[in-house]
């Protein structure tokens, strides 16, 4: 675990379990949605691939704004994205020197070391592609490994001028373990925009719930209990969100009781 002070965020906590762990709970939120007794989860769309060794999560808002974070034994990668704010944009890369591969965004995350470039690798793999230029689209990054921090979320000075800095900043906000959501309702700092309203009385079961089956996941696969999905889910919720939810987190080592392996779906 490491902590920096930022002048726009605030204080950061940067641990790369912990982000794991948040990484895999935002991924169960978001699925859990609509079906469950809770509201506001972390994000509207997420995916997940690889496992709590290695892996990454892509988190957009469905407006073309999003960040990726990916992880390995070393540590962490984040790289994000705000409309209109890509490498040319925002990193000073020039238009001649777009390869559509890492060297692209890789002026996001100055002094990446060795042991992440792997993680690095995946997360570019996963951001979009100019339509214009070719060039991946990433604006700002941060890295973590051991107890080094570096990117360019850490020298922002004017977040107008570092757009997607919030959506990593995020990642160092994490409260009792999970993701919040970035806030809709107000751009001054909560700190870094970054949530306001989070800790209804009601959603606590359903929280518990959802700790406790991540907790048991980062151990090896699991399922809920009858008793947990009692808790956990709305009356008589929706046939086909629920078959959703339980191929979602199928694909994360999270299954229902007696469920069969759901088919991939199809393209």
């Amino acid at each position: 675990m490491i902590e920096r002070v930022t002048r726009h965020f605030g204080r950061l906590v940067f641990d790369r379990d912990a982000i794991v762990r948040a990484a895999l709970r935002a991924y169960v939120e978001t699925y859990l949605k609509r079906i469950a007794r809770f509201w506001y989860p972390a994000s509207d769309g997420m995916e997940w691939t690889g496992d709590p060794k290695r892996g990454a999560i892509y988190n957009d808002d469905g407006e073309g704004n999003y960040e990726v974070v990916a992880w390995n034994e070393a540590g962490v990668v984040g790289l994000a994205y705000e409309l209109g704010w890509g490498p040319i944009e925002q990193l000073g890369l020039s238009v001649d020197a777009v390869t559509g591969g890492p060297d692209d965004v890789r002026g996001a995350v100055p002094g990446l070391p060795a042991e992440l470039e792997p993680a690095f690798v995946m997360a570019v793999g996963w951001l979009y592609v100019g339509d214009e230029h070719g060039e991946r689209r990433a604006g700002v990054g941060f890295w973590l490994h051991g107890d080094r921090v570096g990117g360019t979320l850490l020298a922002v000075h004017d977040p107008r001028r570092a757009n997607g800095a919030r959506r990593l900043a995020a990642w160092g906000l994490l409260h009792d373990g999970r993701l919040l959501p970035l806030s809709c309702e107000s751009y001054y700092p909560r700190p870094g925009w970054i949530v306001t309203y989070h800790d209804r009385p009601q959603d606590a079961p359903a929280h518990a719930v959802i700790d406790a089956v991540v907790d048991r996941r980062l151990k090896g696969p699991t399922e809920f209990t009858p008793a947990e999905l009692e808790t956990l889910l709305l009356p008589t919720p929706d046939p086909k969100r629920v078959h959703g939810a339980q191929y979602r987190l199928q694909k994360v080592g999270i299954t229902w009781p007696g469920s069969p392996e759901i088919p991939e779906e199809p393209t």
